[in-house]
Protein backbone atom coordinates (compact mmCIF):
# COMPACT_ATOMS: atom_id res chain seq x y z
CA UNK A 1 0.00 0.00 0.00
CA UNK A 2 2.40 2.34 0.69
CA UNK A 3 4.34 1.89 -2.41
CA UNK A 4 0.98 2.21 -4.37
CA UNK A 5 0.34 5.48 -2.88
CA UNK A 6 3.55 6.86 -3.17
CA UNK A 7 4.67 7.24 0.70
CA UNK A 8 7.89 5.65 0.39
CA UNK A 9 10.02 8.69 -0.87
CA UNK A 10 13.90 6.79 -0.19
CA UNK A 11 15.04 4.43 -3.01
CA UNK A 12 16.88 2.40 -0.95
CA UNK A 13 13.04 1.87 1.54
CA UNK A 14 11.29 1.18 -1.70
CA UNK A 15 14.20 -1.60 -2.71
CA UNK A 16 13.62 -2.91 0.61
CA UNK A 17 9.48 -3.50 -0.01
CA UNK A 18 10.43 -4.84 -2.93
CA UNK A 19 12.64 -7.26 -1.76
CA UNK A 20 9.99 -8.23 1.38
CA UNK A 21 7.35 -8.76 -1.91
CA UNK A 22 9.43 -11.30 -3.81
CA UNK A 23 10.42 -13.16 -0.62
CA UNK A 24 6.75 -13.21 0.52
CA UNK A 25 5.41 -13.80 -2.58
CA UNK A 26 8.38 -16.50 -3.22
CA UNK A 27 7.15 -18.07 0.09
CA UNK A 28 3.45 -18.01 -0.69
CA UNK A 29 4.17 -19.97 -4.38
CA UNK A 30 5.60 -22.36 -1.91
CA UNK A 31 3.29 -23.13 0.49
CA UNK A 32 0.62 -23.30 -2.54
CA UNK A 33 2.59 -26.14 -4.46
CA UNK A 34 3.40 -27.45 -0.94
CA UNK A 35 -0.12 -27.78 -0.61
CA UNK A 36 -0.87 -29.47 -3.79
CA UNK A 37 1.31 -31.92 -3.66
CA UNK A 38 0.24 -32.92 -0.40
CA UNK A 39 -3.37 -33.15 -1.52
CA UNK A 40 -1.89 -35.61 -4.71
CA UNK A 41 -0.15 -37.58 -1.64
CA UNK A 42 -3.02 -37.94 -0.16
CA UNK A 43 -5.08 -39.11 -2.89
CA UNK A 44 -2.49 -41.07 -4.01
CA UNK A 45 -1.54 -39.32 -7.21
CA UNK A 46 1.46 -38.01 -6.19
CA UNK A 47 4.20 -38.84 -9.36
CA UNK A 48 7.55 -38.66 -8.21
CA UNK A 49 10.48 -38.62 -10.78
CA UNK A 50 12.96 -40.50 -9.25
CA UNK A 51 17.28 -39.83 -11.20
CA UNK A 52 20.57 -40.09 -10.43
CA UNK A 53 21.45 -37.62 -7.67
CA UNK A 54 24.59 -36.71 -6.66
CA UNK A 55 23.58 -36.07 -2.81
CA UNK A 56 26.54 -34.10 -1.70
CA UNK A 57 26.43 -31.57 -4.72
CA UNK A 58 22.81 -31.49 -4.33
CA UNK A 59 22.96 -30.22 -0.33
CA UNK A 60 25.53 -27.99 -0.73
CA UNK A 61 23.84 -26.33 -3.50
CA UNK A 62 20.43 -26.08 -1.24
CA UNK A 63 22.24 -24.65 1.52
CA UNK A 64 23.45 -22.00 -0.78
CA UNK A 65 20.17 -21.68 -2.50
CA UNK A 66 18.58 -21.17 0.69
CA UNK A 67 21.11 -18.77 2.61
CA UNK A 68 20.51 -16.23 -0.02
CA UNK A 69 16.11 -16.96 0.82
CA UNK A 70 16.95 -15.53 4.06
CA UNK A 71 19.77 -13.16 3.69
CA UNK A 72 17.61 -10.38 4.94
CA UNK A 73 17.00 -12.49 8.10
CA UNK A 74 20.32 -11.99 9.40
CA UNK A 75 20.47 -16.22 10.32
CA UNK A 76 23.55 -17.94 8.76
CA UNK A 77 23.09 -21.29 7.39
CA UNK A 78 26.23 -23.88 8.71
CA UNK A 79 26.57 -26.45 6.67
CA UNK A 80 28.72 -29.84 6.91
CA UNK A 81 28.60 -31.65 4.25
CA UNK A 82 30.73 -34.08 3.84
CA UNK A 83 32.42 -35.28 0.12
CA UNK A 84 31.79 -38.70 -0.48
CA UNK A 85 28.01 -39.10 0.32
CA UNK A 86 26.50 -42.27 -1.69
CA UNK A 87 24.46 -40.85 -4.50
CA UNK A 88 20.89 -41.56 -4.77
CA UNK A 89 17.94 -42.52 -7.36
CA UNK A 90 15.48 -39.88 -5.85
CA UNK A 91 13.53 -36.96 -6.55
CA UNK A 92 15.46 -33.91 -6.84
CA UNK A 93 12.35 -31.33 -6.60
CA UNK A 94 10.44 -33.09 -3.73
CA UNK A 95 13.51 -33.97 -1.43
CA UNK A 96 14.64 -29.93 -1.68
CA UNK A 97 11.00 -29.24 -0.49
CA UNK A 98 11.45 -31.57 2.41
CA UNK A 99 14.89 -30.06 3.34
CA UNK A 100 13.77 -26.55 2.62
CA UNK A 101 10.68 -26.90 4.94
CA UNK A 102 12.99 -28.53 7.78
CA UNK A 103 14.84 -25.75 7.19
CA UNK A 104 12.47 -23.02 7.20
CA UNK A 105 11.12 -24.68 10.35
CA UNK A 106 14.50 -24.27 11.89
CA UNK A 107 14.50 -20.42 11.46
CA UNK A 108 11.04 -19.93 12.12
CA UNK A 109 11.03 -21.71 14.92
CA UNK A 110 14.47 -20.17 16.37
CA UNK A 111 13.52 -16.48 16.53
CA UNK A 112 16.42 -15.31 18.74
CA UNK A 113 19.13 -17.55 16.76
CA UNK A 114 21.21 -16.23 14.31
CA UNK A 115 22.79 -20.05 12.86
CA UNK A 116 20.76 -23.04 11.78
CA UNK A 117 22.67 -26.09 10.69
CA UNK A 118 22.47 -28.31 7.91
CA UNK A 119 24.66 -31.58 8.66
CA UNK A 120 24.64 -34.58 6.68
CA UNK A 121 26.89 -37.65 6.81
CA UNK A 122 26.91 -41.63 5.31
CA UNK A 123 26.42 -44.67 7.90
CA UNK A 124 25.98 -48.03 6.36
CA UNK A 125 25.30 -46.78 2.78
CA UNK A 126 22.64 -44.62 3.56
CA UNK A 127 22.31 -40.78 3.46
CA UNK A 128 21.69 -38.88 7.18
CA UNK A 129 20.27 -35.35 7.02
CA UNK A 130 20.21 -33.47 10.22
CA UNK A 131 18.60 -29.77 10.47
CA UNK A 132 19.37 -28.27 13.50
CA UNK A 133 18.15 -25.35 15.27
CA UNK A 134 18.08 -23.11 18.61
CA UNK A 135 14.60 -22.57 18.87
CA UNK A 136 12.09 -22.56 21.17
CA UNK A 137 12.00 -26.55 21.46
CA UNK A 138 9.48 -28.89 21.13
CA UNK A 139 7.93 -30.18 24.44
CA UNK A 140 7.95 -34.43 25.33
CA UNK A 141 4.13 -34.50 24.92
CA UNK A 142 4.11 -33.17 21.19
CA UNK A 143 6.86 -35.17 19.77
CA UNK A 144 5.07 -37.98 18.97
CA UNK A 145 2.27 -35.96 16.92
CA UNK A 146 4.10 -32.96 14.93
CA UNK A 147 4.38 -35.47 11.83
CA UNK A 148 0.46 -35.81 11.55
CA UNK A 149 -1.15 -33.49 9.55
CA UNK A 150 -2.15 -30.22 10.59
CA UNK A 151 -1.15 -30.78 14.10
CA UNK A 152 0.92 -27.77 15.72
CA UNK A 153 2.60 -27.80 18.71
CA UNK A 154 1.58 -26.21 22.09
CA UNK A 155 4.86 -23.76 21.69
CA UNK A 156 4.71 -23.34 17.85
CA UNK A 157 0.72 -22.14 18.14
CA UNK A 158 1.73 -19.55 20.32
CA UNK A 159 4.33 -18.04 18.49
CA UNK A 160 4.66 -18.36 14.91
CA UNK A 161 2.23 -18.52 11.69
CA UNK A 162 1.83 -22.23 10.30
CA UNK A 163 -0.97 -24.85 9.18
CA UNK A 164 0.79 -28.01 10.48
CA UNK A 165 1.21 -29.12 7.24
CA UNK A 166 4.52 -29.08 6.31
CA UNK A 167 5.93 -31.71 8.52
CA UNK A 168 3.57 -33.96 7.91
CA UNK A 169 4.72 -33.21 3.92
CA UNK A 170 8.23 -33.83 4.85
CA UNK A 171 7.26 -37.26 5.67
CA UNK A 172 5.46 -38.39 3.00
CA UNK A 173 8.51 -37.43 1.08
CA UNK A 174 10.89 -39.04 2.88
CA UNK A 175 8.76 -42.10 3.20
CA UNK A 176 8.63 -41.95 -0.60
CA UNK A 177 12.30 -42.36 -0.70
CA UNK A 178 12.35 -45.26 1.39
CA UNK A 179 13.61 -42.88 4.53
CA UNK A 180 12.27 -42.22 7.92
CA UNK A 181 12.62 -38.83 10.03
CA UNK A 182 12.32 -38.32 13.41
CA UNK A 183 12.86 -35.63 16.20
CA UNK A 184 15.32 -35.13 18.71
Amino acid sequence: ELLREGRVTSEERRQDYYEMICRESDRLARLFENLLDFSRMEEGRKEYRFAPLETAVWLRHLAVEFQADIASSGVTVAASIPEALPGRHADREALTCAVHNLLDNAVKYSPDAKTVWLDADARNGEVIIRVRDQGVGIAEADRKHIFEKFYRGRSAAKETKGAGLGLALVTRIVRAHGGSIEVQ
